[in-house]
């Protein structure tokens, strides 16, 4: 009887102790009084919780069309530049002649093309005295850019001082030439992060003005009107 007793008093060294659905393993209770909970942590040996993968998918999506911003923005250059011609090329003539008006001159400005076609003709108007300019969009590189193929580049995009109506009531500026100024040329000029990326600079550069002033029995006179050397930058 008293081996019975001791038995039944005696409390076991395992106890199993329930989690709900996840199994778990049975722990050592030692000496634990009756109706304490022991303080080892239960490990569970079901499945563990996954980790969460989207931020690194997220970031990682992010980085590839960075990328692909990066491989699409640079061809730009080469596209844009091909519009633009070097130093000392020939890209308009100018006639300045004399009209039934006096002191009154009337101005035919031609444009060319790369290629020395014919691209366009202005007429307009100016008094005796007066200048015409022609003003270039001017875009440079870096060095080491030129082996890349990027180089100094002109396009003659304005016509300064010369009137489109012989009242002269009209403004002395006529822009647009060549398609006018295009999207590279004004993000390079405002110094965005792109114009730092590809190293690029712009700004406006003009032609010798052209004197409007003939001389005394002279009819006309015609300017050849070139694109400013490489030393005067």
């Amino acid at each position: 009887m008293s081996q019975e007793r001791d038995s039944h008093s005696r409390q076991s060294n395992y106890e199993h102790i329930p989690t709900g659905r996840t199994p778990t393993r049975r722990i050592r209770t030692g000496r634990v009084p009756p109706g304490r909970i022991p303080t080892e942590r239960i490990r569970t040996i079901g499945p563990q919780p996954k980790r969460r993968l989207w931020p690194f998918m997220v970031l990682m999506i992010l980085e590839l069309l960075f990328l692909l911003g990066m491989v699409a923005l640079w061809p730009w250059p080469y596209l844009a530049m091909n519009n633009y011609v070097g130093p000392n090329v020939e890209v308009a003539q100018v006639q300045i002649s004399t009209t039934k008006f006096p002191h009154l001159m009337h101005a035919q400005v031609i444009l060319f093309e790369k290629d020395h076609q014919l691209s366009q003709s202005i007429d307009c108007y100016l008094m005796q005295g007066n200048t015409l300019t022609l003003q270039f969009d001017t875009i440079t590189f870096a060095s080491w850019e030129n082996s890349l193929g990027l180089h100094l580049g002109y396009k003659l995009t304005r016509l300064l001082g010369c009137h489109s109506v012989a009242m002269l009531t009209d403004s002395d500026t006529r822009p647009g030439l060549n398609g006018g100024e295009d999207g590279f040329f004004t993000m390079v000029q405002r110094q965005t992060w792109y114009a730092e990326l590809v190293q690029a600079k712009a700004y406006y550069s003009n032609s010798a003005p052209l004197l409007a002033n003939l001389r005394v029995g002279q009819k006309t006179e015609t300017f050849d009107v070139f694109t400013p050397p490489k030393a005067s930058l």
